[in-house]
């Protein structure tokens, strides 16, 4: 029934609303005095001259606003205006239960009677909430109060047969509602008739979810159901639910993980394949420890489908040998690409094959730890290949909700004394028959992954048993060319200065790699547009390039038909040449456009891969109040109006928020790294900022960035105020003082 929930304990709030119903719809009374009407139509009427009609757009905030409004009216017209706050904030979560009672109190009390606090309909347990109503129905609550103001001066208008019918029956009340002028933007046409009937409407105050879940479950498209009514919208949601409990037994929540991936962000769910006869996963116990302690295992995975992407969900089968089962879940975090063959004799053909880069996030040893068996999956979902000839296949919706349901009833398990081995071959293992060179730019914004793709994808196709096949240097300003190749050093030996060659990095790079042919080595570069590559790589630059590198035998020298080019270095006098095992790869943030002024040379010689901003990775997380930050949202609203206002070079990559997993931690990132980051690309132009927060269309309180006028006339008295105009200060708050509504408006904004 749709009056489940996960995540509160309800009853008293359905009981509370159930009161009002019976005492203030049907009857009139007031709910916090029996014994007085107050849901009449002339107070009603009262209302609307005095608030509806009476509406103050300018500075202040609703309280004092509303005290102002309503000073002309009777003490009962005051009482009644509390308690049609109080209906309002019976539903969403956005606001906290002591929040909701003090501002209740305070209209109250402007009656000049008092009201107890410890009143039955205002405990916690009935103020705790039912669910999220999004920012936009607390900061612009006055609009649902004038849609309840007018709805119910109409329901009292009505006769006495009409008023019975629209209150007993639920779906009259909700074609009653619907059916009223400006209804349809209103959140209340979906709020009340949940707190009234919630064995029949949905507990989601937002028609744009009841869309998407429509969407998501059946086969009509969100485009189409735009033209239905509330009513069939509604109807529609109930046949869902009937049969999605009739599915699994049980009752469901449709925010629940295992159901909102289906239609939240319509994620895919992809069933990978391990045979261990085949493939030996050298870093299980290293990836199993890591989930262990909440930690993410980074691998990449053989996929025979090209259609994953980021964010999908991915389940692991063991096939081959029992223990068959799933053994581990994550999340698909780079779409398929191609690459050398896992297979050692392939890749020496030089054969490739697809893969996709995961982030599990719960890892099991099948010898050890429980799995769900293929046996019953097979059982469960005989619809659905279980053991398939290949890795990578879609998991059916339904198989994938009873997927997650077995895979979260596992047991947790226990951390042992398991070592980690410390040898983490992989499918990425460099093959004896190299390949050609690489030379490789990855560039995007900040915070694009370009650091977790060299660690995930290119650190460990040089590493081995044997150790460091590759060197790791930043480039600034100040790093040159004897830095990078060779240079002189001061050595002072017995009081006497001498000068002695030293290579450089690239240098005893080359060195390494021209003794050992057989493996590949690389030159990884971070920041690479920030030193002059020029003066850095010198007469280097021509010998980078693919065609150019010198081919050497197995002693390392140079081989006899080679046809790459050598130079001689100016302080060793040494010939010198790039060989073909030596891979260069960079990496350069584009904030600053800088990828326009890149070097043309590097430009010529380099192939470039662009990382954007990828929300689909981030993750939903409750406050401390249990509403939802949507990180993906938020993401995507601050990037849309940093591409407008600057550039797509100037966006925030998705990794500022990738490990953000409490408000706490969004809060400091928000005020140590966002905010900073703001300054600097907007180079304090301060009304841009607020822009981009959406600082500008809400109130102080929600404000990150404030804006305060400075009066010149003040600051600068006797001056010529030609000369000095009034002009504004502006205030970033304290880290402390970020709340999360001043968060979810800058993705939810004000109507």
């Amino acid at each position: 029934m749709s009056r489940y929930n996960p995540h509160h304990h309800v009853a008293p709030i359905y009981a509370a609303a159930q009161k009002w119903h019976d005492a203030a719809l049907s009857v009139g009374l007031s709910v916090f005095t029996d014994e007085k009407e107050i849901w009449t139509p002339p107070l009603l009427d009262e209302l609307d001259q005095h608030f509806v009609k009476n509406l103050d757009a300018g500075e202040g905030d609703f309280l004092s606003k509303l005290k102002v409004q309503l000073s002309q009216g009777s003490p009962d017209c005051r009482q009644l205006m509390a308690e049609s706050l109080w209906l309002t904030l019976l539903f969403p979560s956005n606001v906290g239960a002591a929040k909701k009672r003090e501002n209740v109190l305070e209209i109250w009390s402007w009656s000049g009677e008092g009201l107890n606090a410890s009143h039955s309909l205002l405990e916690d347990a009935v103020l705790e909430s039912i669910g999220s109503a999004g920012t936009a129905y607390n900061t612009h609550r006055w609009r649902e109060l004038v849609f309840l103001i007018g709805a119910l001066r109409d329901f009292k208008a009505r006769d006495a047969a009409d008023r019975e019918r629209i209150a007993s029956e639920p779906w009259a009340f909700s074609g009653w509602l619907s059916g009223l002028p400006e209804a349809r933007h209103r959140q209340l046409i979906h709020v009340l008739p949940h707190l009234l009937f919630p064995d029949t409407f949905e507990r989601i105050s937002s028609e744009g979810d009841k869309r998407l879940i429509l969407a998501g479950f059946e086969d009509t498209t969100e485009k189409e159901i735009k033209k239905w009514s509330t009513v069939e919208i509604d109807r529609a949601l109930l046949k869902l639910r009937r049969r999605l409990e009739e599915e699994h037994g049980a009752d469901i929540d449709f925010y629940q993980e295992e159901f909102a991936s289906q239609w939240k962000d319509q994620t895919k769910y992809w069933l990978l394949s391990w045979n261990p006869s085949r493939w030996t996963w050298n870093t299980l116990a290293a990836d199993r420890a890591a989930t262990i302690s909440g930690k993410k295992a980074d691998n990449r995975w053989r996929c025979g489908s090209s259609k994953p992407r980021e964010g999908d969900r991915v389940f692991l089968i063991r096939t081959g040998s029992p223990p068959k089962g799933v053994v581990a879940a994550g999340k698909v975090t780079r779409a398929p690409y191609e690459a050398e063959h896992w297979e050692q004799a392939r890749s020496d053909a030089g054969e490739t094959t697809r893969f996709i880069d995961v982030a599990f996030n719960s890892v099991r040893d099948a010898t050890s730890d429980e799995i769900v068996s293929l046996e019953q999956l097979q059982s469960r979902e005989p619809g659905q290949e279980w053991n398939p000839q290949s890795s990578g296949i879609e998991i059916k919706a339904k198989a994938a909700r009873n997927l997650e349901r077995l895979w979260k009833a596992l047991p947790s398990i226990v951390s042992d004394a398991t070592t980690p081995r410390d040898d983490a071959g992989s499918m990425g293992e460099s093959p004896q028959k190299l390949a050609p060179p690489l030379n490789l730019i990855l560039y995007g914004p900040p915070g694009t992954g370009k650091t977790y793709r060299l660690n995930s994808d290119y650190l460990p196709l040089y590493r081995d048993v044997a150790g460091d096949r590759f060197e790791f240097v930043t480039f600034h300003q100040s790093y040159a060319y004897e830095d990078f190749v060779e240079g002189i050093r001061p050595v002072t030996e017995n009081g006497t200065v001498t000068y002695e060659v030293r290579p450089g990095v690239l240098k005893r790079l080359c060195d390494r790699a021209r003794r050992s042919p057989n493996k590949r080595f690389a030159l990884f570069i971070d920041e690479i547009n920030r030193g002059n590559v020029a003066k850095i790589f010198g007469e280097l630059i021509t010998l980078v390039e693919v065609d150019k590198r010198i081919r050497v035998d197995a002693s390392g020298n140079r081989a006899a038909d080679c046809k790459g080019l050598e130079v001689t270095l100016p302080y060793s006098g040494e010939r010198f040449g790039v060989p073909p095992n030596v891979d260069v790869i960079g990496t350069m943030n584009t904030a600053d456009r800088s990828i326009a002024l890149l070097d043309s040379a590097l430009r010529r010689r380099f192939r470039f891969e662009e990382l954007t901003p990828k929300p689909e990775l981030l993750e939903s997380f409750e406050d401390d109040e249990g509403n939802t930050i949507d990180l993906r949202q938020l993401l995507q609203a601050m990037n849309a109006r940093l591409s407008r206002l600057l550039h797509r070079d100037q966006t925030l990559g998705h990794s500022y928020f990738y490990h953000v997993k409490s408000f706490d931690e969004l809060r400091r990132v928000f005020a140590r790294e966002i905010l900073p980051f703001l300054q600097e690309a907007f180079y304090d132009d301060w009304r841009q900022i607020r822009y981009v927060l959406g600082d500008q269309a809400v109130e102080e309180k929600l404000q990150l960035v404030r804006a305060h006028k400075q009066n010149a006339a003040m600051l600068f008295p006797k001056a010529d105020q030609t000369e000095i105009r009034d002009g504004e200060a502006f205030e970033i708050i304290r880290e402390d003082e970020i709340t999360p509504n001043a968060i979810r408006k800058i993705y939810e904004p004000p109507e």
